[in-house]
């Protein structure tokens, strides 16, 4: 029997501080985010995964072993369209989706995509070192 979806004030708050960022949040920086609100980090996780399931967002995983999560603009359940590059900025930390970096890369006859995860490090623009 499969559960019931429910929506709960708590998925509209993680859901509310993914909207409000122009990029990608890990667990911690979400509940940091959440602060004040009687909020269970075990909580959030199961949220973000379930949006995941759903097609709501995304997941990134990072060279630095966090996974980000970023709200989904062209995926559905169990159908994720990841096929973008991700940009790790080394100085503030930020991680963004950049969905004009490259094409999905063309793999020989008889290999088929399931993921594609392009993690870029650098410096995004209002880090540039002088």
């Amino acid at each position: 029997m499969e559960k019931q979806k429910r929506n709960t004030k708590t998925k509209k708050m993680v859901i509310d501080v993914l909207h409000r960022e122009a990029g990608a949040l890990c667990h911690a920086d979400i509940v940091r985010r959440l602060a004040g609100e009687k909020v269970d980090r075990v909580t959030v996780y199961r949220i973000l995964q379930g949006f995941f399931d759903e097609g709501i967002v995304h997941k990134i995983s990072a060279e630095n072993g966090k996974t980000y999560y970023a709200l989904c603009h062209s995926c559905s359940a169990g159908q994720h369209a990841d096929d973008h590059a991700h940009f790790y900025c080394v100085s503030c930390k930020t991680v963004s989706c950049l969905d004009a970096v490259g094409p999905p890369p063309q793999l020989p006859q008889g290999y088929s995509v399931v993921d594609v995860s392009w993690f870029i490090s650098g410096y995004c623009p209002n880090c540039q070192p002088a």
